[in-house]
């Protein structure tokens, strides 16, 4: 799972639109072909999702977005594209992503910390939980300035319908992985696995990702964060 931005609207070399190709042009080149000759080389067995994001400069403006129009003819069930926030599954676990930083946003908007007993607790568990417990990938209105919201579009898109075992949130924050315990009403209490996998690369340095075993159940999981 590759999550946006890919053609960052936020890099220097991007603002400066000094080189001779299109943000297109750059993305197939540079990421499609090379996940392409990645695929033909591992041979059927890996498959490869991108979600975009709203940094990406190749792809539209708009939060919800649509996929990114890749299609490989010969490598279509391969390499595929989802909307952001998306839900899929694979090997029957549900998984939900998004790709704009809301657990920072969240942190900004935040009106009370502590808990009934006084304590802070876990800040991280607590901003992901806000986004299971309110059933939306973007829980906040109005929007951060930077994020591009239309409520025409999709607004089902950014619905939760039922608590998926897995939550991904790349953010700017520090990168977790966390069992979250959800109480879902009738005294059931549903588990999630929230990962924030951090940002691949940082400047002109390496970032992290995280290499993720699920295991049947979000506390059987094993995840370690990987640095670059």
């Amino acid at each position: 799972l590759l999550l946006g931005p890919f053609v960052d609207s936020d890099h220097p070399e991007i603002k400066k639109a000094t080189f001779d190709r299109s943000f297109n042009e750059v993305f197939h080149q540079e990421v499609i072909r090379r996940l392409q000759d990645h695929v033909e080389y591992m041979g059927s067995s890996p498959h490869v999702l991108l979600v975009p994001s709203i940094r990406d400069a190749n792809h539209d403006y708009v939060f919800p977005q649509p996929p990114f129009d890749i299609n490989p003819p010969e490598l279509k069930d391969q390499i595929t594209s989802l909307t952001n926030p998306g839900i899929f599954e694979a090997n029957e676990v549900k998984i939900g992503c998004c790709t704009v930083d809301v657990l920072k946003q969240l942190s900004g908007e935040e009106i009370s910390r502590i808990s009934k007993d006084g304590s802070a607790g876990d800040r991280l568990s607590r901003l992901a939980t806000h986004i299971i417990s309110q059933r939306s990938f973007y829980p906040l209105y109005p929007p951060a300035e930077s994020v591009p919201l239309d409520f025409s579009i999709a607004p089902e898109a950014l619905n939760i319908p039922s608590i998926p075992q897995m939550l991904i949130l790349p953010s700017d924050l520090a990168p977790f992985v966390k069992v979250l315990s959800i109480n879902a009403g009738e005294s059931k209490e549903h588990q999630c696995l929230c990962v924030n996998p951090g940002r691949l690369a940082k400047g002109i340095g390496g970032g992290t990702f995280v290499e993720l075993h699920y295991r049947g159940s979000p506390e059987s999981a094993q995840a370690s964060i990987m640095r670059i």
